[in-house]
């Protein structure tokens, strides 16, 4: 039966189209964040093979070689982000986003994101191997639900916290006991350490990235991120690094040392790496405007999983139950974290989503 105004069929049928086109836009988010989870755990690997390289794999150059291989990451994937941006006409936009307030969290999550996150990361990959550093860092996620109840005053459901202690538990079974016939001692563990920094550091900045995001695009917002990650890798982090070196060890040419690593084989794996996150985190940050934060980030952490796959099929790394069981325990608990509602692929509101 019509409606008084004698269209009450054809509003119903925009409904259920609008709801459609809903639907697909919401897949679409889904499959973007499923997909970055593929992409990134590309990264550590990729990562690894230019670190293993001279003078990277050279003892003495343990603390600058990884933190010197962020920084190169870093200015690749802004580089290729700036690109990006421009030819969308968005670089103008871009720059203008420092100048204000959301552009200032932004900013904020640059200074916990890059020396922490992405510096600890690396430092991680490089002692522990990605096999290992990759499920720890994962942690990320549940560290941001914690963060949040702070910082955002978002409340932590029982769930929640069942999945808190499942991470917990996942990472300690990945770190429970050293590689057989790879990496072992206290640089295996040093370099556990090194990844729980990484999720601290990469919770953090989403706390306060996603603050930015509210009112600024997310290609624009990680453009910023990483400028200003790249900035501070180039000016602060490695010149402090190359000084700890030369202090640490006097007989050491540090100097020497940064430009064979300028000419070594392993920069254009680091900077290959760089291309290769900055695809990741475009396809994340999209994801997470269209389908919500807390899902994107349920299927973005499945890149620990496919890390170990990674790591076996184009390493050395032996899989083990420890490594392979943790890893689940993780990814379910982060699932649980983040996952809000009855249905963990429920649409957002039209005006939160787009």
């Amino acid at each position: 039966m019509k409606g008084p105004s004698g269209n009450g069929p054809k509003s119903d049928r925009g409904a259920c189209s609008t709801s459609a086109r809903d639907a697909a836009y919401v897949r679409r988010g889904l499959f973007l964040a499923a997909l970055t989870g593929v992409i990134f755990s590309l990264d550590g690997p990729i990562l690894k093979q230019g670190l293993v390289k001279e003078p990277f794999s050279i003892p003495e150059f343990w603390l600058l070689a990884p933190l010197f291989a962020a920084g190169c990451h870093d200015i690749s994937a802004a580089c290729l982000s700036l690109v990006l941006n421009v030819a969308q006409g968005k670089g103008r936009e871009v720059f203008r986003t420092f100048c204000s307030k959301p552009g200032r969290f932004c900013i904020m999550g640059a200074f916990m994101g890059a020396p922490l996150g992405m510096g600890g990361y690396l430092m991680g990959v490089s002692l522990a191997g990605p096999a290992y550093a990759l499920p720890i860092s994962t942690l990320y996620p549940a560290i941001a639900a914690v963060l949040a109840r702070f910082f955002l005053k978002e409340r932590i459901s029982a769930r929640a916290m069942c999945g808190l202690a499942l991470c917990v538990a996942g990472a300690f079974t990945v770190g429970w006991s050293a590689p057989q016939g790879g990496v072992g001692g206290q640089a295996f563990y040093l370099g556990l350490g090194f990844a729980f920094l990484a999720a601290f550091g990469w919770a953090s900045e989403g706390v306060c990235v996603t603050a930015g995001m509210d009112f600024i695009e997310p290609v624009v917002a990680l453009n910023v991120y990483q400028i200003v990650s790249s900035l501070l890798y180039m000016l602060v982090i490695v010149p402090a690094a190359f000084v700890l070196l030369e202090r640490g060890n006097p007989g050491l040419n540090a100097a020497g040392l940064l430009a064979q690593a300028l000419a070594s084989p392993g920069l254009p794996f680091c900077i290959a790496a760089g291309l290769v996150g900055c695809v990741s985190y475009r396809c994340w940050y999209t994801a997470m405007n269209m389908t919500g934060v807390c899902r994107a980030m349920a299927l973005n952490v499945t890149y620990a999983l496919w890390g170990i796959l990674f790591s076996a099929l184009f390493t050395n790394v032996t899989v083990t139950r420890n490594l392979v069981a943790g890893a689940v325990v993780i990814v379910a608990g982060i699932v649980l974290v983040v996952m809000q509602g009855k249905g963990g692929t429920a649409l957002r509101q039209a005006q939160e989503g787009r």
